[in-house]
């Protein structure tokens, strides 16, 4: 544990504001401070803009950590008019987000949007981290599944892409890339079929993620329960345009799936998985990394990426 009081700040504009649909969530660039990655998120929530915070902090190592913060939001106009607030907050492994400040939609555009773009700014006091390993729960099982995804720009509106099947822990899980409405949507499916004489139930905790090859990445975090073959994911993970953009590298993208299954039912003696390709993920994927041994394979995929995470 340690108590110091470090501060920085994180300024980013954020331009189409117009073009923002409820349900919208924008995610700025990650910069690090401290040697920690910070990163602030936009969000347009039934009628009113959401300001806030992330902390980007690996959660899936077997430890435990927390960052006490006293920290200052702020979104400004082009022409110098600003709103502010002010939040304290613990940042840790279960919770790496909060909002802080909130307003009408109404508002931030009648008199903050100019030239439909707006300054968004974070002024954060670090004021004690702690960052101890932890045992691991023997009743949690980890995976991940990473897939290079190529030729992306053959994707068209209304397309869905799958990765190829991946058993891991007896079950059978891949990805789903869908692009619909100008957005890039992104699953985790189970493919395991339902078994109404007996049935089976899966809760985990899942990180999906999107890497670029130049290492630039976005990670979404979520829990989902499956009984069926069924997809948990994010309908809005990103723009299609920002994607194209920013990840894209020679028509590729990696795509990676975390899983950490905290509750199996009825799954010990399943083995009617299928492994072969799909054939909708024939032109698009290279390679699938995936592993049971989740810090094993982070290690391998990290390298894949340049180094970034």
């Amino acid at each position: 544990m340690s108590k110091l009081c470090k501060e920085f700040s994180l300024s980013a504009t954020v331009k189409n504001m117009s073009r923002f649909v409820d349900g919208e969530e924008y995610y700025t660039d990650t910069e690090e401070r401290f040697n920690i990655p910070w990163r602030m998120f936009i969000r347009k929530d039934s009628g009113y803009f959401d300001l806030g915070l992330v902390c980007e902090k690996d959660s899936w190592e077997n430890r435990e950590w927390s960052i006490e913060t006293d920290y200052k939001m702020k979104f400004v106009s082009h022409n110098g008019d600003s709103l502010t607030d002010s939040e304290h907050f613990t940042f840790e492994n279960s919770n790496k987000s909060d909002v802080c400040l909130m307003k009408p939609w109404d508002l931030l555009e009648s008199d903050y949007v100019v030239d439909d773009s707006i300054v968004v700014e974070a002024y954060v006091k670090i004021i004690k981290m702690t960052d101890t390993p932890c045992d691991e729960d023997e009743n949690i099982e980890t995976f991940l599944l990473s897939n290079t995804v190529k030729n992306i720009s053959s994707i068209e509106e209304g397309d869905d892409y799958y990765t190829e099947i991946a058993t891991r822990h007896n079950v059978p899980w891949r990805m789903q890339i869908k692009r619909n409405n100008g957005f890039f949507e992104l699953y985790l499916r189970c493919e395991k079929e339902e078994q109404p004489e007996w049935g089976w139930k899966i809760e985990l905790d899942y990180d999906l993620r999107l890497v670029s090859l130049n290492g630039q990445s976005l990670s979404l975090t979520d829990s989902g329960s499956f009984s069926k073959p069924f997809c948990e994911g994010f309908e809005k993970f990103m723009r299609w345009n920002i994607m194209e953009e920013n990840y894209i590298v020679k028509d590729s993208i990696i795509i990676e799936a975390r899983g950490k299954i905290t509750k199996m039912i009825g799954c010990d003696d399943d083995s009617s998985s299928d492994d072969g390709e799909d054939e909708s993920s024939k032109s698009h994927s290279e390679s699938d990394t995936s592993s049971d041994n989740l810090e094993d394979e982070f290690s391998e995929c990290v390298i894949n990426v340049g180094g970034q995470n």
